[in-house]
Order: C-alpha cells, then sequence, then structure tokens
C-alpha cells in the first residue's frame, strides 16, 4: 500500500485558491435548533429516499460511546484540529479558539468517545457514483449546496446535509450505507469534517476547510 493512498485524514490542498474560514452560513443557519434541525432535515432525507415499496421507512436515533482505541478515525483528527486552533489564535478569534479547545479535550481526556447514530431502514441508501458529480452521495458526502432531489421532495435546496455538523463537537460526521449494485449490497463508509483552511501538518502547506476520512487518493 503506498503512502499516496491509504485510509486517514485527507484536507485537500488550497492551492492557492479560497480559504475557508470557521464559520459557514449552512452551518450558522440552524444553530438556533441544533437538535430540531437535525432530526427534520434526517427524516426528510429518508422520507425522500424511499426504496419503492409499501414497507414503512423506519429510522432509530440512539447515543453510543465508543472506545477511544476503536475508533481512530475521531483520534487521528486531533493533528488538524491543533492546526485549526494555532489559525484561530493567530487570528484572535477567541470563541473559535475556545471550539476546538473543547473538541481536543474530548478527544485526549475520555477514554470512550459519544456519537449519536442515526439509523434508517427501508431506503434506497446513498446511491450514485463516488468519482462523477451527480447522484444522493455526492450531494451528501462531497457537495455543498447541491441537490439530486426531485420536484416535490421534502428537501430540495441542499443546505440540510449541514445540520448534523451544527450539533458535532468537532465538526464531523461519518456515513454508512449499504445499497444495491448489480447483484450484490456494496458497502460505502466515509468521513466529513467541516473544520477551516490550515497548515497541512506533514507539507506545511494550506488546506482547504473541508477534510474527508477514507482512501487518501482523490478523498
Amino acid at each position: 500500500m503506498t503512502e499516496e493512498n491509504t485510509i486517514k485524514w485527507r484536507f485537500p490542498l488550497s492551492g492557492g485558491g479560497l480559504q475557508n474560514g470557521f464559520n459557514d452560513g449552512a452551518i450558522d443557519h440552524f444553530k438556533g435548533h441544533r437538535l430540531s434541525s437535525l432530526v427534520r432535515e434526517v427524516i426528510q432525507n429518508s422520507l425522500d429516499a424511499g426504496d419503492g415499496t409499501d414497507r414503512p421507512i423506519k429510522l432509530k436515533f440512539e447515543i453510543q460511546e465508543i472506545n477511544k482505541s476503536s475508533c481512530p478515525e475521531a483520534v487521528e483528527l486531533t493533528e488538524h484540529l491543533e492546526a485549526c486552533k494555532v489559525v484561530a489564535g493567530q487570528q484572535k478569534l477567541k470563541d473559535v479558539d475556545a471550539y476546538y479547545s473543547n473538541a481536543l479535550k474530548l478527544i485526549s481526556e475520555k477514554e470512550r468517545i459519544r456519537f449519536l447514530v442515526v439509523h434508517d431502514w427501508n431506503t434506497t441508501g446513498l446511491e450514485g457514483p463516488l468519482d462523477k458529480p451527480f447522484g444522493a452521495w455526492y450531494a451528501l458526502v462531497k457537495g455543498s449546496g447541491v441537490t439530486q432531489k426531485p420536484d416535490g421532495s421534502l428537501g430540495s435546496f441542499g443546505h440540510g446535509s449541514k445540520a448534523p455538523f451544527s450539533l458535532s463537537a468537532i465538526r464531523s460526521i461519518f456515513y454508512l450505507t449499504k445499497i444495491k449494485s448489480e447483484s450484490k449490497i456494496e458497502t460505502r463508509f466515509q468521513g466529513k469534517s467541516i473544520l477551516q483552511s490550515h497548515t497541512e501538518p506533514s507539507s506545511g502547506l494550506l488546506t482547504q476547510g473541508t477534510g474527508f476520512y477514507g482512501w487518501s487518493q482523490n478523498c
């Protein structure tokens, strides 16, 4: 396995393009009603993705605590949170600096990490290609302000996917889906973190504000 294609967090380099700050309009939109917004948006997404049968769509919300040793995808975000905290300090943004301090504290001081977990059943799952700009997977995981829902859907503006990030203490979500692919079931897993542009720990170059956990090549 080469260094270019290992499983890890990767925040793509900005390449001299726009730098992303901590503030995100779509996330901030849900700040006043974070929990109810998350529940509403998640339910809308599931209802819009019914599998076409007469079986009712079911959802389950639960809190789970996972041993830190079993979730490297959360622990390995630490170096990026630390790099973002440095930028927040340079920008003299005390509230943002405090956010990163709290995020780092949650990961470093606790042996078990708390997750809000949402499951749904009798839906199509996140279908669509992994590397093309269309389909449900792209709209939710790789898109920003992108919708791939038909007219008449309950949620169709592409902003609802940001609601869960407003409730996360580390601004990170992990997606797990199973879809029908030809004659088999395909499982997909991807982490996504919306932080801010920072200095990439290994290269020293500036990154974009959104990173992904998975195969590092092409995120």
